[in-house]
């Protein structure tokens, strides 16, 4: 695997971008951006899918080899919105992609094994699915529509950030609860290339589900509050 040190500018090639990291193909997907750019900068395929340039950059460099300098300082100089749009794709990307193709590689794992682990495993996968789905959704359905609330001015008093921060729980830890699950008690009679492939599913889902979080807690709620203070400055 390549070590990933380079950081990213808006007139490198997309196609080099990529090849410098093949992961940020996630990211171009989550974010709707085809591939066949050709030898189009990363700033004309941004503009052309209509997404932040900057936005991508921030999101491709952190993501990629964590290379951004006062991460918080660059963050409050960019719109938010991008990242709103960015974190609900990423929702989309693990509750109708990700999450249910582990599921099926782990039906085929599991389907001439040892039943009582096929059941331990397969309800512990459930629930999670289920709990990461309540998570995001509530994200979707609740949390975005009202910071772009705020974002345009016109946010009622009766919500408020805080609100989602005391509820907001750990969604990645599970994840590595069920990689030490299969890697210490998953017979080696099952297909062990394709154990192999669930596990680098769930290191990946891992990592990407860490990088998610940071950007939710550690940037957006912030940045958030910073608004609804300001709000409440004006009144």
């Amino acid at each position: 695997m390549k070590n990933v040190t380079i950081v990213f500018k808006k007139n490198m090639k997309m196609s080099e971008l990529i090849d410098a990291d093949y992961r940020l193909l996630l990211l171009l997907n989550r974010l709707k951006i085809s591939l066949g750019f050709g030898e189009k900068s990363v700033d004309a395929v941004c503009k052309e899918n209509n997404f932040d340039t900057d936005c991508f950059l921030f999101l491709a460099n952190y993501q990629s080899n964590r290379s951004i300098t006062n991460i918080h300082e660059t963050f409050a100089t960019l719109p938010l919105e991008p990242f709103l749009q960015y974190l609900k794709n990423s929702h989309s990307y693990f509750l109708e992609k990700r999450l249910p193709n582990i599921r099926r590689k782990l039906e085929l794992v599991f389907a001439s094994s040892d039943k009582g682990l096929q059941h331990i495993v397969f309800d512990f996968f459930d629930n999670y699915t289920k709990e990461v789905a309540e998570h995001m959704e509530y994200e979707d359905d609740v949390v975005f529509p009202y910071v772009r609330t705020l974002m345009e001015k016109t946010c009622p008093d009766q919500y408020s950030i805080n609100i989602f921060e005391e509820r907001h729980n750990d969604i990645e830890a599970k994840m590595s609860d069920l990689k030490q699950i299969l890697m210490k008690y998953v017979s080696g009679t099952t297909d062990q290339m394709l154990m192999v492939n669930i596990l680098m599913e769930l290191y990946m889902s891992e990592e990407e589900l860490e990088a998610h979080t940071f950007i939710e807690d550690n940037l957006v709620i912030p940045r958030v509050k910073e608004m609804e203070e300001a709000r409440i400055n004006k009144k």
